[in-house]
């Protein structure tokens, strides 16, 4: 498990090699489907913090507050979080082996190209963990809005996979 900041900056960074720019809501959801996807192929998270359902799709509060003044800006910084060692706040490391890496570049990709109101209208599946969440809280409370790990893998396993490495597809023919 990782932690949310370091993987928005190995996307922020990817875009940045590919001259590109992101936007807060297209890392956030860019984000959040490396999650599920992931939960979904190995039945373990790979984002350490949760995911809320707020009115544009799943977002993940660690990597919000980080950007929230963005708004709809381009993001320009890394995410930062505090080395104790060094008693001050430093962009987030990240250090994934080969596999999380192509992971990562792979789903980035791929959802990376989508509008971020596309990327939103596909969190808004009906029956989607994002619609559940948001649905029961009309009838009641839901504390934080978080949406179930259990939720996610469910609902992308049921998915045709979207996402293959080259090496799972060299596999698998």
């Amino acid at each position: 498990m990782y932690d949310a900041r370091a993987i928005a900056n190995f996307f922020l960074d990817r875009a940045a090699e590919q001259g590109m720019t992101l936007t807060i809501m297209t890392l956030l959801k860019v984000l959040y489907f490396s999650h599920a996807w992931y939960l979904a192929k190995h039945n373990a998270p790979l984002v350490a913090q949760p995911f809320e359902a707020w009115r544009h799709g799943p977002v993940n509060r660690v990597v919000y507050d980080q950007f929230k003044e963005y708004g709809e800006r381009e993001i320009d910084r890394r995410a930062h979080s505090f080395d104790p060692k060094l008693l001050k706040f430093v962009p987030t490391p990240y250090d994934f082996d080969e596999y999380t890496s192509d992971f990562l570049e792979n789903i980035y990709d791929y959802y990376s190209k989508f509008h971020p109101f596309k990327l939103s209208h596909l969190t808004h599946e009906k029956g989607g963990p994002w619609d559940i969440v948001w649905s029961q809280a009309e009838k009641q409370a839901v504390p934080g809005m978080i949406i179930p790990n259990e939720l996610i893998s469910t609902w992308f396993k049921g998915k045709d996979a979207l996402y293959w490495t080259d090496r799972e597809r060299r596999m698998a023919t």
